[in-house]
């Protein structure tokens, strides 16, 4: 793996470092984590990267629909519906009243976390990311380090 492979992964990893800090949080972390499947998890992103899209400077490069994006809606919503409500209601509730109302974006960040180191685990993603290693200037990178 390259070493700026490696570094997006490290970023990518660092979050759920952030929540984890906190006992109550992390027990939510782990919950969601938990009681998602891959699929869950791919619709999470699905779901995050159309929203993204919707911003003017990446808008053009999406090819999504409004029928895309009810659809990512209705799942990532059933989804949030499902954890919150049944799957993860007793640690979630814990939460709130250790840390507030805040904390379950904090919880729901790992979760996102997670679910974007997973596909950046595939083949096609990581040669994608590697894609950076041709226009980085290695050498004056490395003078920092010295």
């Amino acid at each position: 793996m390259t070493a700026i492979r490696k570094l997006v992964l490290a970023l990518a990893c660092f979050l759920p470092a952030i929540a984890a800090a906190n006992p109550t949080i992390e027990a939510t972390s782990t919950c969601l984590t938990d009681n998602t499947s891959g699929k869950d998890r791919k619709a999470l992103v699905k779901w995050m990267f159309l929203a993204i899209s919707k911003h003017p400077e990446i808008a053009s490069l999406s090819a999504s629909s409004a029928e895309m994006d009810a659809e990512a809606n209705r799942v990532a919503g059933e989804l949030y519906t499902r954890l919150i409500a049944e799957d993860c209601a007793t640690e979630i509730r814990a939460m709130v009243e250790a840390e507030g109302q805040s904390s379950i974006a904090k919880a729901f960040e790992v979760l996102g976390a997670v679910a974007m180191q997973e596909l950046m685990a595939h083949p096609d993603v990581s040669t994608a990311f590697g894609e950076l290693e041709k226009n980085v200037d290695g050498q004056r990178i490395q003078k920092v380090f010295e």
